[in-house]
């Protein structure tokens, strides 16, 4: 299927059944799920395992000085020719498949920012502001290679010089091509393989927008000097008039933590204060009432006293742990927090939470490369996003004093032993509506061809895939919302944008507006592979007014906040 291609594949329901004990000593004794039960199709990973993705190799042996420079590639059986028309300034994506010493093979995504305008470029997590990164291009009409240089001291006293290579072998066209890579430490190779890239422009012939207007745009600044960066912005939540942005630390835009913008006028959002996460991986924001929820990688849930709007204040009663809260959801008086494990509070009274318990889906502590990055409760059900462990459902109508109990679970991405295959489920987040007599979720993965699934999971033992939604493999999909009386969904669709479906026939997924927030001209683009639009939230009662009505509060890691607004 073309990349460059929007393409909806509608599919029949397909029932899949998961739960089936399966006897593997990958799985650990767990109930890993058998793909191929109800003698449904099993569902593959969000993108295809192949072989080598070029005809081009890293020369064993190259060692010093020459290792991971382009003369350290035999690119002999490359179409050479066709790499002149490769684009020489962007954003380009990558996907890698390392060969590794035992003979295995693993996969990862990365991402890169070159210029020609002498502005900061970025190539594998580094960028040129580094004093200790030395970056080289080498373009021509039948050469594409580029190699980034560091310095780094150890603690022994030491020097550590890495160099990283890629030298393109063939290109498919002027933003899709294949090369070979190797990492070399000190002089050895420590990591070669093969890759694919796409250079990130708009796609299908789009504009900016279409169905959607920008409102306003707001960056996440140092409050101290506008210069420098307040972290990357992930997430925000919108009440009281109030946009609350959270942003995590990088490594070159600063330490992060929460901004506060004053959006009672929509076009001219004003910055009214900043709190410093202090290091402590600030991902993600909740409110309800005079409470304030911030979801920290390292210190649990931090609960701030809101009722001065603009100036958070630490309460009495705080749920701080040591433990990872990635992302949060409030459903009536209760919290969940899903990180290590998901932990549920009673929020009756919103500004003291009390702990009620933790839970983990039976199989899910010992499955390789589970984790708990979201979920979304809907009528007494806890949909849970377990990355390869897919989503698990359970019920939560007696978690006041009972935990959840299982009910279900979709997965993919499986080896026929139910083990997680190469291209594993990366579940991520989602949605879930109710359709007349039906419930129908939304669900998304985080990795490279993730894509929305749209499932039935009215019987959640025997969950059915109802249709796909994908657009390039070279960007992933996010974070979603649904908006259940209009039957609409709205997606944080990273290098994508913002995506709106008319989902009225969930079935038939149809977009019906966009707005591409991601520009290859903004600061700090490139750091890796997920970039782009990556929060959204739309106002619910009781913060819903007047003035918000209507209205798309969506992040950017580069752009900050953008306030969007439908035109149709």
């Amino acid at each position: 299927m073309q990349r460059s291609r929007l393409a909806i594949l509608l599919c029949l329901p397909l029932a899949l059944l998961t739960g089936c004990e399966i006897d593997n000593s990958k799985c650990k004794g767990t109930k890993c799920g058998d793909p191929q039960a109800d003698a449904g199709i099993a569902e593959t990973g969000d993108w295809d395992i192949t072989g080598p993705y070029a005809n081009c190799r890293f020369i064993q042996g190259t060692t010093g000085t020459q290792c991971g420079e382009l003369g350290s590639f035999d690119l002999s059986a490359c179409q050479r020719a066709t790499l002149g028309g490769i684009g020489k300034e962007g954003v380009f994506t990558t996907h890698g498949r390392i060969v590794q010493g035992d003979g295995g093979v693993s996969y990862f995504t990365q991402a890169h920012s070159l210029r020609e305008d002498g502005g900061v470029e970025t190539f594998n997590g580094w960028a040129t502001y580094s004093s200790n990164m030395n970056l080289t291009k080498q373009f021509n009409q039948d050469t594409w290679f580029v190699s980034r240089h560091t310095t780094s001291s150890l603690t022994d006293g030491g020097t550590l010089n890495v160099t990283v290579g890629y030298a393109g072998c063939s290109a498919q066209d002027s933003n899709h091509f294949t090369g070979c890579y190797a990492v070399c430490r000190n002089g050895q190779s420590s990591e070669v393989g093969t890759f694919k890239a796409a250079r990130i422009v708009n796609a299908r012939g789009e504009g900016e927008a279409n169905g959607l207007t920008l409102v306003s745009e707001a960056p996440v600044r140092d409050q101290y000097d506008d210069n420098y960066f307040f972290g990357i912005p992930v997430d925000v939540y919108v009440t009281k008039n109030r946009a609350y942005v959270v942003s995590i630390e990088g490594s070159y835009q600063g330490s992060g933590g929460l901004t506060i913008f004053d959006v009672s006028d929509p076009a001219h959002p004003v910055r009214t204060n900043q709190l410093d996460g202090q290091n402590g991986y600030w991902n993600s924001v909740w409110a309800k009432g005079d409470a304030l929820y911030i979801g920290s990688g390292k210190h649990g849930v931090i609960t701030y006293d809101i009722t001065n709007p603009d100036n958070p204040v630490l309460t009495p009663v705080q749920v701080q742990e040591n433990a990872d809260a990635h992302t949060l959801f409030v459903d009536g008086n209760h919290l969940y927090a899903m990180g290590a494990p998901t932990r549920v509070y009673d929020i009756s009274n919103p500004r003291a939470p009390r702990l009620l318990g933790r839970y983990e889906p039976p199989g899910a502590g010992s499955y390789p490369y589970a984790y708990v990055h979201d979920a979304f409760v809907y009528k007494n059900r806890m949909y849970s996003f377990y990355w390869s462990y897919g989503m698990q459902i359970s019920d939560v109508s007696q978690v006041d004093t009972t935990e959840p109990t299982p009910l279900g679970s979709y997965r993919y991405g499986l080896n026929s032993d139910g083990s997680p295959a190469l291209n594993y489920a990366h579940s991520h987040a989602g949605a879930v509506g109710t359709y007349v007599d039906r419930l129908i979720a939304f669900e998304g993965g985080e990795t490279w061809g993730a894509h929305l699934r749209v499932l039935d999971v009215t019987d959640p033992a025997r969950v059915k895939l109802l249709a796909h939604y994908r657009l390039r493999q070279e960007a992933s999909i996010h974070n979603m919302l649904l908006d259940e009386a209009k039957k609409r969904l709205y997606i944080a669709y990273y290098q994508e944008g913002v995506r709106v479906l008319d989902v009225a026939n969930p079935a038939q997924p149809r977009e019906i507006g966009y707005f591409n927030t991601f520009r290859s001209e903004d600061p700090m683009r490139g750091l890796g592979f997920y970039d782009g639009a990556i929060g959204i939230r739309i106002p619910k009662a009781p913060d819903v007014s007047t003035t918000n009505a209507g209205l798309l509060y969506v992040v950017d890691t580069s752009r900050g906040l953008l306030i969007l607004r439908e035109t149709q």
